[in-house]
């Protein structure tokens, strides 16, 4: 039996020619539904680097897609690497997302890969996030929107909140997201082999520090300590971030996969605080 949600997505395939033809059908945006909106972002890429992400606390590669290619001019994803899936089913999405585009890069450190995937932007700024973190369109509410917003102040750099989440409800600030992660593509380049930032000089960009939410999703306090020490090679859970000499070197050197480290499972299991937004 098909389901409602499959019954509404053949609809809407079917609708889209219509729509698309403003001559014949006229729709204000804002009463489209979500899949038939037009991009918010111009002239911005998402840019993120991922490897074993087919689950992981905010739902997976599929729901990150989702979520957030739809909202942007063009979408970069690196893959590093990945042995769980992940990279054939983000070769399958590119079918649906056609400003989707993905490259392979071997993993050779945080800032590597970063600024691997800020190089094949095309765009004027680009929006750094990983796959286990979330910006809203619909609830609580539209942040999209708001970032459409800000960037009319047409400033170099801009800042963003960030929300780490627990599977228990428990929710942590941790300041500007690490640094801006809304950038001029010009001016974005990362440093450190581990807990990658922004170079220095990047930090005296004319910015704008934004209330906008990138929320993170995190497993349980238990699997985070298990990955500290079986992937990152430190024993305390909150990241240090100046401290990247400890950083397991047989990583890189054996191209090791997190699906290959012990405890890889349950650092990925999904957080179920994830339903309460979209």
């Amino acid at each position: 039996m098909i389901s409602t949600k499959d019954l509404i997505e053949s609809c809407i395939d079917e609708i889209r020619p219509l729509i698309e033809q403003e001559s014949q059908l006229k729709i204000p945006e804002k009463d489209l539904p979500i899949k038939l909106k037009k991009m918010i972002l111009q002239d911005v890429s998402l840019c993120a680097i991922v490897r074993d992400e087919k689950m992981n606390p905010a739902g997976g590669i599929e729901r990150f897609v989702s979520s957030h290619v739809p909202f942007v001019e063009e979408a970069i994803i690196v893959d590093t690497g990945s042995l769980d899936g992940t990279r054939e089913i983000l070769e399958g999405l590119k079918q649906k997302y056609k400003n989707l585009k993905v490259f392979d890069h071997k993993f050779e450190g945080f800032a590597d890969a970063r600024n691997y995937s800020l190089s094949k932007a095309k765009t004027k700024y680009t929006l750094v996030l990983d796959a286990d973190e979330l910006i809203t369109h619909q609830h609580p509410n539209n942040d999209w929107e708001k970032i459409k917003d800000i960037l009319e102040l047409k400033k170099e750099r801009y800042l963003f909140e960030m929300r780490w989440i627990l599977p228990d409800g428990q929710e942590y600030f941790r300041g500007d997201a690490h640094n801006g992660r809304l950038t001029l593509r010009s001016k974005a380049n990362y440093a450190k082999l581990l807990h990658e930032r922004l170079n220095e000089k990047d930090f005296e960009l004319p910015s704008f520090e934004s209330k906008i939410f990138i929320r993170h999703f995190a497993s349980k306090l238990e699997a985070l300590k298990e990955k500290k020490i079986n992937w990152y090679n430190q024993p305390d859970v909150w990241f240090s971030l100046t401290d990247e000499s400890s950083f397991n070197e047989e990583i890189i050197s054996k191209c090791i996969a997190p699906s290959q480290v012990k405890g890889f499972s349950n650092w990925k299991d999904y957080n179920p605080q994830g339903d309460l937004y979209e």
